[in-house]
């Protein structure tokens, strides 16, 4: 007997074992052996599936077993994999309160960290993490901390710190896996904080270590963008003209074909060089690069960002509008919907109304050209980022109207760059006290007061005018061009039409009588089946033929839709009697001299009607909206006569 429980425990023992191996297989088959995906690619979900199934296999059939914690963390781990951090969240909050002598918290606070980044928490994410590293600061889990931290950290925007914890990730774990994606973190945080020569150096540092071309390429972009976001242009230009030394020249194409869109290296070290030369303020030589690309591939997407740009240089360098416009309008001509199309027209609306506005005539045409100039100078502060070019509309707009109100709006402008774009707040004081000082009773004052006070200075009360408000606009001396004679006036029904004769008619009559129906010989509308003795329309609907009831309404005595014969009060077939009113009348709704507790009448003698004429003749028309009911006339008395007597 012991021998048979032994070998049921073993039994039941490597059971519970082989179903957690299984779990633990699947989830690092897909993880590839590491303790998480690190760069999630969605390609392994079902292995996390199989991994939770045999987790959960665990908890329901081994629910006491001293390996519960680590089959319900596998799980949670899991849920990260198969992209649902909220579900992982909810299992490892309470991780530590659910199992206390567990060895795995502080496992399960990595993994609530990584939960709360993946479902951008982020503030939740930096909070959890500095609690693991304080817990297991010497973990194999610490680097990954790490590195998730940083992450975090830049989707928050705090990009020194996160350029910190990656430097701490190639100091302290220089042969970890990480290595590679901590620099790439850290040269993104510097770049973004604005940190370019530090940034390149890590990007030239990273393009050494690629293992292809491709990469190489890439990174060395990026170490451009760096000297491009410095202004250093001529350092930009060495590099790519050396970068274009190393790369062939594309093949003449033949007659009749296009360029390979894949063999498109030099042609956009071209366009850069080209871009360079723009930023730089080189028109003739930026143009002349894009000549080169337009010439080396046509038809191309490259062929289409040149044209773009062909058409951007001539707009923010020459200021030469009508030029731009038709090299705005080649892209959308000759490269369909692409995205440099969009925002060729994009560009293209701009200044049709900038030039629109300085083409205004008129008696607002002062305020119309004002506006090109504010229109003009937020293209280049906002859209261009030359913050320099901007004042000089600005300052246009002074120079043209000296003591205006608009005036004084240009002057807030400039204060405002000034400030905000070129860090020279001394020079933009200046400009806003010259406002509060010499544009009294205008918006502008106050608005230059307000930027004042912001900044800790006082403006005298004395100083500030309020502006007077704006007059009221002047009558409408417009007069109306009078109706034609035939219009109808205000308040003729919509149904009434004009005869031949000039008089109103009713398209529609009471009775859904239609225009040009027949009358009879008193000019009253008739119907295909003549009158009754009172002038309604036989069967009291207009066209219904004749002993067709009307519809909506039923015999006196009848119950609706009851078959002729059937004595009242019956419900035909075998359906519940009707217990409505349509069985009897009330007391206060009875006709005088009516005993409401006699008996119910006996059954009329009903005559059959004859048969309805079921020829066809017209279309049918529609019951009337309103079917006007028969009147409630007094019950004939019983009757009283023997079975078999004479009536």
């Amino acid at each position: 007997m012991l021998l048979v429980a032994a070998l049921g425990m073993l039994a039941s023992s490597c059971a519970y074992y082989n179903t957690l191996y299984l779990a633990r297989k699947y989830y690092f088959k897909a993880t590839d052996g590491k303790p998480y995906q690190v760069d999630r690619d969605g390609s392994q979900v079902q292995n996390f599936t199989k991994s939770i199934d045999y987790s959960k296999k665990v908890l329901s059939d081994y629910p006491k077993s001293k390996w519960v914690d680590d089959a319900f963390l596998l799980w949670a781990r899991a849920l990260i994999g198969r992209e649902d951090p909220l579900q992982t969240v909810s299992m490892l909050q309470d991780f530590p309160e659910h199992f206390k002598k567990s060895e795995l918290r502080a496992e399960a606070a990595f993994y609530l960290g990584l939960a709360y980044r993946q479902a951008r928490r982020y503030p939740q994410a930096v909070d959890t993490f500095d609690d693991f590293l304080k817990m297991a600061p010497k973990s194999e889990l610490a680097p990954y901390a790490l590195l998730e931290r940083a992450r975090a950290y830049v989707s928050m925007q705090r990009y020194a710190e996160a350029a910190d914890d990656a430097s701490r990730i190639l100091k302290s774990y220089p042969k970890s896996d990480l290595v590679a994606r901590a620099l790439r973190q850290r040269a993104e945080a510097r770049f973004q904080q604005g940190d370019f020569d530090s940034a390149r150096k890590d990007f030239h540092q990273i393009s050494l270590d690629v293992f292809n071309d491709e990469e190489r390429f890439q990174f060395f972009n990026r170490e451009v963008d760096c000297l491009e976001s410095a202004r250093k242009y001529d350092e930009e230009l060495a590099a790519l003209n050396g970068e274009l030394g190393h790369t062939p020249a594309p093949a003449t194409p033949k007659p009749g074909e296009l360029p390979s869109v894949n063999n498109d290296r030099y042609g956009k070290l071209t366009l850069r060089i080209g871009t360079a030369h723009l930023l730089a303020g080189r028109m003739k030589e930026a143009l002349e690069q894009y000549a080169h690309v337009l010439q080396d591939y046509p038809k191309t997407p490259v062929a289409a960002e040149a044209q773009y740009r062909t058409g951007y240089t001539y707009e923010t360098l020459g200021d030469d509008f009508d030029r731009a416009l038709q090299e705005y309008s080649t892209v959308k001509d000759q490269f369909g919907q692409t995205p440099y199309a969009a925002q060729a027209q994009q560009r293209s609306d701009n200044l049709g109304r900038i030039m629109q506005y300085r083409k205004g005539a008129g008696a607002d045409s002062l305020e119309k050209k004002a506006e090109a100039s504010f229109l003009t100078a937020e293209l280049y502060l906002f859209q261009l980022e030359k913050p320099e070019r901007a004042l000089e509309e600005y300052g246009k707009v002074v120079d043209q109207y000296p003591g205006k109100p608009v005036a004084a709006r240009a002057l807030n402008a400039q204060a405002w760059v000034l400030s905000r774009k070129l860090d020279r707040k001394a020079s933009a004081d200046s400009l806003f006290w010259k406002v509060v000082h010499e544009y009294p009773a205008t918006e502008a004052q106050l608005a230059a007061r307000d930027y004042l006070e912001s900044e800790g200075q006082s403006v005298p009360e004395n100083l500030i005018v309020m502006p007077k408000p704006a007059p009221p606009p002047p009558p409408d001396t417009t007069a109306l061009a009078k109706p034609p004679a035939t219009t109808p006036a205000l308040g003729t029904p919509g149904g009434m039409v004009t005869d031949s004769l000039g008089r109103m008619r009713p398209r529609f009559g009471m009775e859904g009588e239609r225009f040009g129906a027949p009358r009879d010989s008193l000019g009253r509308p008739g119907t295909l089946f003549g009158r009754g003795p009172n002038g309604m329309p036989q069967g009291g609907q207009p066209n219904m033929p004749p002993g067709m009831p009307q519809p909506g309404l039923a015999p006196p005595g009848m119950l609706p839709g009851m078959p002729p014969g059937m004595p009242p009060g019956m419900p035909p077939g075998n359906a519940p009697a009707d217990t409505t009113r349509h069985n009897a009348l009330a007391p206060s709704m009875m006709p005088p001299g009516m005993n409401p507790s006699a008996p119910p009448p006996a059954p009329p003698v009903v005559t059959p009607a004859a048969s309805p004429d079921s020829t066809r003749i017209g279309p049918p028309m529609l019951p009337a909206a309103n079917p006007v009911p028969p009147a409630i006339t007094p019950a004939a008395p019983p009757d009283t006569t023997k079975k078999g007597s004479k009536p």
